[in-house]
């Protein structure tokens, strides 16, 4: 079995009132093609009630780094209460949601992600070798760009949402 090792857990983002679902979604996607990540959608559900729409997202994007190691940020959305409200601005009327967001974003790092060395246990021996004494300083270098990738997607996101407040 791959080796998993949760470097970011259950980092929060919250945001209230008015939303462009569609920037946000597009955002995403272009930041994970900028950064050579591969989206899974796991989760797209939605439920209508009087209260408004409820969205549940959940995004898997990976990056292999190399064929031994790879990244994975894991993003789930909450969107509660959604409303639909048109809104002009220069003459122009566009249709936004009022509610609130919720992210969740982990990060993860993942060796032997095709189970290579899983084969035999001297394999795995070897490989839990190579890791703690060779590969060390690989790891850590992987461990900083998905800290790094996770909190940049954040950072994204943040500057996003805050932008469609001001216009």
């Amino acid at each position: 079995m791959a080796e998993t090792k949760t470097l970011v857990w259950l980092k929060p983002l919250k945001y209230s009132g008015l939303i462009d679902m569609k920037g946000v979604y597009k955002t995403m996607d272009k930041w994970f093609a900028e950064n050579h990540y591969d989206k899974v959608e796991r989760r797209n559900n939605e439920h209508v009630s009087e209260e408004g729409r409820q969205i549940v997202l959940e995004l898997v994007p990976y990056k292999k780094i190399t064929d031994y190691a790879q990244i994975q940020i894991r993003v789930y959305a909450e969107m509660l209460n959604l409303k639909e409200e048109v809104v002009e601005r220069n003459g122009l009327k566009h249709k936004y949601h009022r509610g609130d967001l919720f992210f969740s974003f982990d990060c993860f790092l993942i060796t032997d992600y095709e189970e290579h060395w899983e084969t035999k246990a001297t394999y795995y021996f070897i490989r839990t070798l190579v890791d703690k004494f060779v590969y060390r300083g690989y790891t850590k270098r992987f461990e900083k760009e998905a800290v790094s990738d996770c909190n940049e997607l954040i950072n994204e996101i943040k500057n996003y949402l805050n932008m469609e407040r001001f216009k």
